[in-house]
């Protein structure tokens, strides 16, 4: 697998760093790859054993014996003595190591995981708000078409205004027009009645005469025959 491959050069390039580190720390040694060694009160084998030490147990490097195969250490519980020189190496045993760049490399698994997991929650949040902005898009076009809506039904009342107003005018002209039309029709039959008055008048007059003249003339006529 892909993350096995990484975890085998992360293992193996923390073992180095490991190995640089501790061989900079001039003042710690380690059991070599030996089983089991004795820490004595001094330096030789019939000097009291004070504990034994597994392989792989750290050191802290106090003096290095005269003349004798034997170094002084102290253990991290406090405790020193003297140990074999060639038992001691200033980097830790490949078992060490390897359970070093384990756990390192299992931490580093969980954190990766975690990182996983944040990822996944991450898209998962990103697709959540993706969806959001959908809908508040959705819901935005549906506002935006109601406000047209709105904007054309507030519209309408100064368009009926306006037509009201042309209405209006026209309405006055049309009155104004009748009002026109009225005063000519009266001033037409104040005209039409004096007309035939007129003529009324003069038919009377007309007659009046006739009424007058023409017993004269009959008289005349009789008069004459006579």
């Amino acid at each position: 697998m892909r993350f096995s491959q990484v975890s085998v050069k992360v293992v193996s390039l923390l073992g180095l760093l490991l190995a640089v580190e501790v061989g900079a720390a001039e003042s710690t040694r380690y059991v070599n790859d030996e089983l089991i060694i004795t820490l004595r009160a001094g330096q030789g084998s019939e000097y009291k054993i004070l504990k034994s030490l597994p392989s792989g147990t750290e050191l802290e490097l106090l003096e290095e014996g005269d003349g004798t195969d034997f170094s002084k250490v102290r253990t991290k519980a406090g405790i020193e003595g003297w140990v074999r020189s060639w038992y001691l190496s200033k980097i830790p045993t490949a078992k060490l190591l390897l359970a070093e760049a384990t756990r390192k490399a299992e931490r580093l698994e969980a954190e990766n995981k975690k990182l996983l997991a944040s990822t996944s929650s991450s898209n998962k949040t990103n697709t959540d708000l993706q969806k959001q902005l959908s809908k508040l898009e959705t819901e935005n076009a549906k506002l935006l078409k109601e406000n047209n809506k709105l904007k054309d039904i507030a519209s309408r009342p100064i368009e009926l205004e306006s037509q009201n107003k042309r209405l209006t005018i026209e309405t006055s002209r049309v009155k104004q027009e009748n009002k026109t039309l009225a005063d000519e029709n009266s001033k037409l039959r104040r005209s039409s009645v004096q007309k035939w008055f007129m003529t009324g008048s003069g038919v009377l007059i007309v007659g009046i005469l006739l009424g007058l003249i023409l017993p004269r003339l009959k008289r005349n006529r009789a008069s004459s025959w006579s």
